[in-house]
């Protein structure tokens, strides 16, 4: 059962999950490498002993990059897929599940159909208890992370049952000394992210691992001076929010409050 017991505007801290709770969380985004936002948690929940899922949308068919000089198209969609491979098994997480839409083509009608269907399905085999997600500000701005996020909320908010949606963000006022990035990240105004969730230095090592996977997007060198731009903003901890502005609440995978 999941305790309501802080008020709007303060701040949730997530604990370690017992041992003997095992849960499954999803990650929904929209490329190979969007995890990078959330990537120490995943780590930390599933070396706690989890179920963690990452579900990538589209096939990063056109995520060309100067450095890796791949093409658009077949080949890229390959790499890309193997990268994600590579990243979930840095990070200590499931097999990716990798749904092939199309890559800065998702908003028609029928995308945008065939990717709620696909979504909700898979919501519905997982049984989630808790999903992560792209807020509307979309991480960087980009048009298929804003949909994607649109699309998970709108399944979500369907549901007659209450499945927890959390988007990540990185704090407005946190970030003004921040060191450059590229891309950096649209911001949130701390006071909506009341849900930290704190991970253990050896995830943020895994999170650095997995992003590296992703040598196609970038250098090894602008993998690391990425993560330390997000890590700026994490510092002692990932920060969420509940999708529906919502108060701080503490997730199912924590322990009751009475516990703590």
């Amino acid at each position: 059962m999941r305790i309501t017991h802080l008020m709007a505007f303060t701040l949730a801290v997530v604990p370690a999950t017992p041992a003997s709770a095992q849960r499954s969380l999803v990650a929904i985004f929209a490329h190979p490498d969007d995890e990078r936002i959330v990537a120490p948690i995943l780590a930390r929940y599933a070396r706690e002993g989890n179920n963690v899922y990452l579900v990538v949308a589209t096939d990063g068919a056109k995520g060309v990059t100067a450095h890796a000089n791949i093409p658009a198209g077949d080949s890229l969609v390959a790499i890309r897929a193997e990268e994600t491979r590579c990243a979930t098994s840095a990070l200590g997480i499931k097999p990716p599940i990798l749904l092939g839409h199309p890559d800065a083509g998702l908003a028609s009608f029928a995308v945008l159909d065939a990717l709620r269907a696909d979504l909700d399905r898979l919501i519905t085999e997982l049984r989630p208890d808790a999903i992560l997600t792209f807020g509307p500000e979309g991480g960087t701005g980009h048009p298929d992370h804003r949909l994607v996020g649109d699309v998970v909320t709108e399944i979500v908010q369907a549901y007659a049952t209450d499945i927890p949606l959390y988007y990540p963000g990185l704090p407005l006022e946190q970030m003004a000394d921040a060191p450059p990035a590229r891309p950096t990240v649209r911001l949130v105004a701390e006071r909506y992210l009341n849900v930290r969730v704190p991970f253990a230095p050896q995830d943020f090592d895994a999170a650095v691992q997995s992003y590296i996977c992703h040598w196609s997007q970038y250098t090894e060198e602008q993998a690391k001076t990425n993560m330390r731009y997000v890590r700026h903003g994490f510092r002692d901890g990932v920060r969420l929010r509940a999708w529906n502005g919502g108060p701080a609440r503490i997730d199912r995978f924590a322990t009751p409050a009475s516990q703590q």
